[in-house]
């Protein structure tokens, strides 16, 4: 993507937050999608501020900050999903269900490799 292209995606995502901004002041949102709207734009802004406070050259520190930023933003999730699970807003019959418990299993596994490994 050339540089014209990105400077002018991220002006119409600073008009489109004002916007979105001055609806939600004027109108009544509930609660669960100002947390997914909340936690989409920390993930871009802690992506935006890596990306600002690193060493050119150091893309590493990029990386590594954002999947530290990641394992965050899991972790709130992972609270959320725990609250749908006990008011049964998600349940067994839940299609997105399968998939999640697959992907949650295989990165369980990772994880207690990468403690055992201890690195």
């Amino acid at each position: 993507m050339n540089k014209e292209k990105i400077v002018e995606q991220v002006q119409q995502l600073k008009q489109a937050l004002v916007e979105i901004e001055e609806r939600l002041s004027a109108s009544e949102v509930p609660v669960a999608v100002l947390e997914d709207f909340k936690m989409a734009v920390d993930h871009t802004r802690m992506t935006v501020w890596a990306l600002l406070s690193s060493n050119p050259n150091a893309q590493f520190e990029v990386s590594e900050q954002i999947a530290r930023f990641r394992v965050k933003r899991a972790n709130e999730m992972f609270k959320h999903i725990r609250s749908d699970i006990d008011t049964n807003e998600l349940t067994i019959d839940s299609p997105e269900l399968q998939e999640f418990y697959a992907a949650l299993k295989e990165t369980v596994e990772r994880v207690e490799r990468l403690y055992k490994s201890g690195s």
